[in-house]
């Protein structure tokens, strides 16, 4: 059974299979590598009881590597989900919600894991 990744910013381009890419910590997904199938997840905490957790997309692992927030463009906004957004609002949307403060010197030179994804063959009953 794959192990389930919650994407519940952005479920609308899971459902349209446009996400393509999330970033992690780089302390989490460590053992996680290309081959590797995900289920992905509207959300996976916090749900409340007796609720189920809503599958979207089952994918296979592309590419997964250590790389800091430099490498983040407005192609890569796309992939993330997020096409209005602009490189530097996700830098900073991604820096705060994992707990590094807004503006700080070195934005840019934050680590994230990159995870990249294809999605599987549709089935019965998938998001």
């Amino acid at each position: 059974m794959p192990r389930r990744m919650s994407c519940s910013m952005t479920i609308d381009a899971v459902r349209d299979r446009t996400k393509t890419v999330t970033r992690r910590h780089p302390n989490t997904w460590q053992a996680l590598k290309p081959g590797d199938r995900l289920t992905l997840i509207e959300k996976g905490m916090g749900l409340p009881k007796g609720s189920r957790q809503v599958v979207l997309a089952e994918v296979e692992i592309v590419d997964v590597r250590v790389e800091t927030l430099r490498h983040v463009n407005d192609a890569e906004c796309r992939r993330e989900g997020l096409p209005l957004m602009s490189a530097e609002e996700f830098r900073e949307f991604w820096a705060e919600s994992h707990g590094y403060r807004s503006g700080v010197a070195g934005l840019w030179n934050i680590p994230c894991r990159r995870i990249e994804w294809r999605y599987l063959v549709r089935t019965e009953g998938d998001g």
